[in-house]
């Protein structure tokens, strides 16, 4: 087979190297020069009619493009992909559709100038990429005190360079584009705070099968994953049609050093052994996975369709696998803006709702660069620390809602001290609190 053309990009989130697949059959190889973009039917939203959160913090556009086969494959399919991320990562949209068939709802996180940034690069794309252009319908949300803008003097021309440009490079021209941001502007782009939770409900809301799938934008399926899901779903229904049964898919980080993604279980494997590859937050924060014991996950050889491998017995607090799972799943909290207990509040409300987790045999997913402590600025240990502090009030609004109590939460709460739990971050462990290790080392609960 042929093999993927790679290109070095930059991982933000981990600030590693990596290379980014590109399967050139499946991409046009140039927008043709003699159509530029400025002729197309360019992409419009009005920033006067975005919706409010509950919070009246963010204003968002639901399918402000929507994807050209969507209601087919809305409809047809059992199981959605909904992804969030931010403009600045959009590109990471290429890697992830070349292992993914079906419908997919991507919510962007737009600011300022980015908004404008973001709907020429979105035509890009749509215009490189036949399978952007059918697949993906795009959510765009921005902060009502930078709100965004698709006009700007920088821009002027911009429409018909972009339609010109090279189809094989996705990195490069969305870093042109962002260049068009000022120096005040970047000052406080990096930190300022992410809604996740607010961006992956859009994009699960967006989502109108009857299952959802929400992962990052950079976790990246295996080939042919997609289907086997549909055939497993569809055994499901059939066998038990549980309603709140979530499915769980493992995500492994893959050395930037290895020439390729592992394609099926039996190379990831091997993989393991080689140590080009390890369990998702493996050496930052290993308790987020610990639940699922990947351990004896991996000791269950490859088999030829996906099945249920195990049940999770063990809950334990700060779970944050991936899963598949009915769409009317608990929403993810959107008072946890910015970095840490953004996933995890989500799984523990479902642990308290009653459902039950499930270790998928075969499937999995890869994410690009081994994580570690020394890639967390200051800014996001801060973020962090303050979403610690809103969980005591999370955790008894929950238990009250469900009359339920099983990890017997509100008895832990003094004990944990979230409130005053210092996060570490850099290359320093001095801030680490005895509070930390008391939070990573409290007593599992056996799920029912």
């Amino acid at each position: 087979s042929e093999r993927p053309v790679s290109n070095n990009v930059v991982n933000h989130d981990t600030e590693v190297i990596k290379p980014i697949q590109v399967n050139p059959s499946e991409i046009k190889s140039e927008v043709p020069k003699d159509v530029p973009m400025s002729s197309k039917e360019k992409i419009k939203i009005d920033t006067r009619l975005g919706v409010f959160d509950k919070f009246r913090k963010f204003q968002s556009h639901m399918f402000s493009v929507v994807g050209e086969a969507w209601s087919v494959l809305s409809s047809s399919r059992a199981l959605c992909l909904g992804a969030q991320t931010s403009v600045d990562r959009l590109y990471e949209l290429v890697e992830l559709v070349k292992n993914w068939s079906g419908p997919m709802s991507i919510a962007v996180f737009v600011p300022d100038i980015e908004l404008a940034v973001g709907l020429r690069y979105i035509q890009y794309l749509r215009s490189c990429n036949l399978a952007i252009e059918r697949q993906v319908s795009f959510h765009l949300i921005y902060p009502v005190e930078h709100q965004g803008t698709t006009n700007h003097p920088d821009l002027q021309g911009l429409d018909e360079v972009v339609g010109n440009m090279d189809c094989k490079q996705p990195k490069q021209v969305l870093k042109f584009l962002l260049n068009v941001r000022s120096k005040e502007m970047l000052a406080w782009r990096e930190s300022y705070p992410y809604p996740q939770n607010l961006l992956r409900n859009l994009a699960k809301n967006g989502c109108q099968t009857n299952y959802t799938y929400i992962p990052d934008i950079d976790m990246v399926p295996t080939p042919g994953m997609d289907i086997q899901l549909e055939t497993f779903l569809e055994k499901q229904e059939k066998k038990n049609n549980c309603s709140k049964c979530a499915y769980v898919i493992p995500t492994y980080e893959i050395s930037i050093n290895s020439t390729h993604l592992p394609s099926n279980k039996t190379e990831l494997l091997q993989f393991v052994k080689d140590k080009q590859a390890r369990q998702f937050h493996q050496a930052l924060y290993s308790i987020n996975q610990k639940s699922s014991n990947l351990k004896k996950w991996e000791k269950i050889p490859e088999t030829e369709e996906i099945d249920i491998a195990y049940k999770v017995e063990k809950y334990i607090f700060k779970y944050e696998p991936l899963y598949i799972a009915r769409g009317d799943t608990p929403a993810f909290d959107e008072r946890f803006i910015g970095f840490g207990m953004t996933r995890n509040t989500q799984v523990y409300e479902m642990y308290v709702a009653g459902y039950s987790f499930y270790l998928l045999n075969n499937a999995f997913t890869n994410h690009w660069g081994f994580q570690s402590l020394k890639t967390r600025p200051q800014w996001r240990a801060r973020q962090q620390e303050q979403n610690n502090a809103r969980f005591d009030e999370f955790a008894k609004e929950v238990s009250a809602h469900y009359n339920a109590d099983p990890y017997k939460m509100l008895d832990q709460l003094k004990k944990m001290n979230l409130k005053h739990v210092k996060v570490a971050y850099g290359t320093s462990k001095k801030n680490i609190t005895t509070a930390v290790k008391k939070v990573l080392d409290e007593p599992s609960i056996k799920v029912p």
